[in-house]
This record gives C-alpha cells, sequence and structure tokens, in this order.
C-alpha cells in the first residue's frame, strides 16, 4: 500500500503538469503549491485509503514517469508533447487500476481534457 505522502507527490505533481500544458508556469512554485493545498493533502489521504492494490514500487514508479515528463517539459516544451507524456502516466495508472482509470482527484477531466486514447 502506497503512503498518503507518495500519493500526494502524484497528486500534485500531475496537477502542475498538466496547467504546463495550458500556459507558461513555474514549475517548482506550482507543484509546491499543490503540495500544500489542504484539499490535495485531504485527496492523497482518501486515494491512499482508497487505493489500497497499489503498491509502494507502483506509485514509485508513476512519479518516476511524472518527473520524466517534467524533464522533458523544461528541455523540449510543446503543448502536444507534454499532453502526450501526461496520457501516458494516466493510462499506466489506469493499467495499474485492471484497465480503468482510477478516481483520483481531476484524473478524468484531465484525461479528457488532454484528448487522451485508451490506447498509447
Amino acid at each position: 500500500m502506497a503512503s498518503p505522502e507518495l500519493w500526494l507527490e502524484v497528486i500534485s505533481w500531475v496537477k502542475t503538469l498538466f496547467e504546463a500544458t495550458k500556459a507558461a508556469i513555474d514549475l517548482r512554485t506550482t507543484y509546491e503549491n499543490h503540495r500544500r493545498d489542504h484539499a490535495t493533502i485531504e485527496e492523497s489521504k482518501r486515494v491512499a485509503a482508497a487505493f489500497t492494490t497499489y503498491t509502494e514500487e507502483e506509485v514509485q514508479s508513476l512519479l518516476r514517469r511524472l518527473e520524466g515528463c517534467r524533464k522533458r517539459f523544461i528541455s523540449e516544451g510543446g503543448g502536444k508533447e507534454r499532453a502526450q507524456c501526461i496520457c501516458s502516466v494516466l493510462r499506466e495508472a489506469a493499467i495499474g487500476n485492471g484497465g480503468t482509470l482510477p478516481d483520483i482527484d481531476d484524473w478524468q477531466s484531465i484525461f479528457d481534457q488532454l484528448h487522451c486514447t485508451r490506447e498509447g
């Protein structure tokens, strides 16, 4: 079972990177704002309790993928590539949830807004 703290990092990065697909933002400041946001902290606790089938390693894998997206955002830019990177992370989360995107934060809305597809 993954900890609320680890889920907080993952949820905060998904929010931050999604915002970066829409506008030029300071990634670190935006991430830190999400990490301190009461609603995001509460959601991370809910997710940790609700999604006990995700192992620490699986959630760490999501976080590593998000960190890779962040690095690519800095070096490459480009909205479409940014969206594809986030979509790939959300698809990985769905695979870990039996093929369905888990009900976490605004992930379904982000998935839809980025026009992610179920296939890679």
